[in-house]
């Protein structure tokens, strides 16, 4: 009776297809349809990190903390110290170390305001290989500067500003300052992501980085890597991974999906060896 039954909805379903096709297809339905799918979506934490919900990163970046008494945070592309002056407030504590990576100088007058204690400023884009780069932006000091050329479609003209600027590697930091562990790695470096953690496979392999988090979105698809590429690079070394949703909510990513593949706006993620 169950499979009878689940033949004729099927059946139903396919004839009415076509009518469907044409209400769905009109201009009021395709807009509420999509407002609708877009706000499922970031239920769930896909595109819920463009920005207007930083509390809820910082929510759970504080609980990847608990425990820890004086941590080591790397704040890679740190822009105007946002992302690091409300972790630091959410913590509490003056005690730890911050480094923040932002290569873009019109930011850097903000940075030296000592937002955050203990803080080093290194003036420098992150990749795999030391060096030097361009990066776009549509103004100087960009929230969305890369060192890839975005052609979004919500953005404006992302080679307004071009600019030269030095290149290192998490590995290179790591053993410049001596650090043996790193609390929490945050990268939100506009695609570049990907090569930074291939520039601190050292620093993985070793279990010197407890935590990650990272960005997965439209950057994405102009520095031609996948959510496949994060997962079998992160997997094999321990790190469990988690979708940061609305208000800090972890939800976790327990086995590769292509899902995973979604560029509208941007995701964010924590991979850590320490959260269970």
């Amino acid at each position: 009776m169950q499979v009878h039954e689940a033949g004729l909805l099927g059946r139903t379903a396919k004839a009415a297809a076509p009518r469907l096709c044409q209400l769905a297809s009109s201009r009021r339905m395709r807009q509420g349809t999509r407002l609708l799918e877009v706000y499922l979506e970031i239920l769930q934490g896909r595109g819920a990190g463009t920005g207007w919900d930083l509390q809820g990163e910082i929510t759970a970046a504080r609980r990847c903390l608990e425990g820890v008494e004086a941590p080591v945070i790397f704040d890679v592309g740190a822009n105007y110290g946002q992302w690091s002056g409300g972790l630091q407030s959410a913590l509490g504590t003056r005690n730890g170390r911050y480094f923040l990576f932002e290569p873009q100088p019109a930011c850097w007058p903000a940075l030296a305001r000592d937002q955050v204690p203990n803080q080093v400023i290194i003036p420098a884009a992150v990749s795999d290989v030391e060096g030097s780069a361009t990066i776009f932006a549509d103004a100087p000091g960009s929230g969305v500067a890369s060192v890839h050329r975005r052609r979004d479609s919500y953005f404006g003209d992302m080679m307004a500003h071009q600019q030269r600027v030095p290149v290192t590697t998490i590995d290179r930091e790591v053993e410049r300052w001596e650090v043996e562990r790193i609390d929490l790695l945050k990268l939100d470096i506009e695609g570049a992501e990907f090569q930074a953690l291939r520039g601190a496979i050292d620093s993985l392999r070793n279990r010197k980085v407890m935590t990650i988090a990272f960005e997965f979105g439209s950057a994405n698809v102009y520095s031609r890597t996948f959510f496949r590429d994060f997962w079998d690079l992160l997997s094999p070394l321990g790190y469990r991974l988690w979708r940061i949703c609305p208000g800090g909510v972890l939800l976790p990513v327990q086995a590769y999906t292509e899902e995973l593949e979604h560029f509208r706006g941007v995701s964010n993620y924590l991979a850590s060896v320490k959260l269970a």
